[in-house]
């Protein structure tokens, strides 16, 4: 297991869990203070398999040329989550794509571009399999029932179960911080995992 105490890693239940909004939020609260770089994981299960999505897909599958790539994101204003990362005041945004057996090799490749001393902000589920971070929050939709399969495999690792209804979560910004390098979180009104 990759140790990683400078990272938050924050998983989601399934889509529209409010992870990125959170990531955000918490990147804009805490840049002030910290120079703070945020990575989105992208774990590809198979390249010429049908969309994990559903329809057509996007392209980032079957796209994906080698066992992984590491992107940097420097275009501002758009949509994208990285994007979105980028205007919230992250330091760096990197975007790893990377196949599912290779990765432990692209986790280590990603934590040695961003440095093992500075506090990430990392979204995904299946990194959790390899990485030990300094923390991991797993959102959950109040709405939603369903899990996805990345996310039952990690739930038991979860430091905390946040809690998104769309509008607030049950996790205050000011709860979480970086201390000497870690992410830290004042364990209160803590829900069960």
């Amino acid at each position: 297991m990759i140790q990683a105490p400078n990272m938050l890693m924050i998983g989601s239940a399934d889509r529209n869990s409010g992870k990125t909004t959170f990531a955000c939020a918490l990147i804009a609260h805490l840049s002030g203070r910290h120079e703070i770089v945020a990575a989105k994981v992208t774990t590809i299960q198979e390249r010429d398999g049908t969309c994990p999505r559903g329809g057509d897909g996007c392209g980032v599958c079957a796209t994906l040329d080698g066992r992984f790539c590491i992107t940097e994101e420097t275009v501002r204003g758009g949509t994208k989550d990285t994007q979105r990362l980028l205007d919230a005041g992250a330091f760096k945004v990197y975007w790893l794509r990377v196949a599912k057996e290779h990765l432990v090799e692209g986790a280590q490749a990603l934590i040695e571009t961003i440095g093992a001393n500075r506090p990430i902000v990392c979204e995904s589920n299946s990194l959790r399999t390899v990485v030990e971070p300094g923390l991991f929050f797993l959102f959950r939709h109040t709405d939603l029932d369903t899990v996805k399969a990345s996310a039952d495999a990690v739930r038991r690792h979860a430091d905390r179960i946040v809690l998104w209804d769309g509008a607030r979560f049950d996790l205050e910004l000011d709860d979480v911080a970086v201390v000497d390098g870690r992410w830290t979180f004042h364990r209160q009104g803590v829900n069960g995992t």
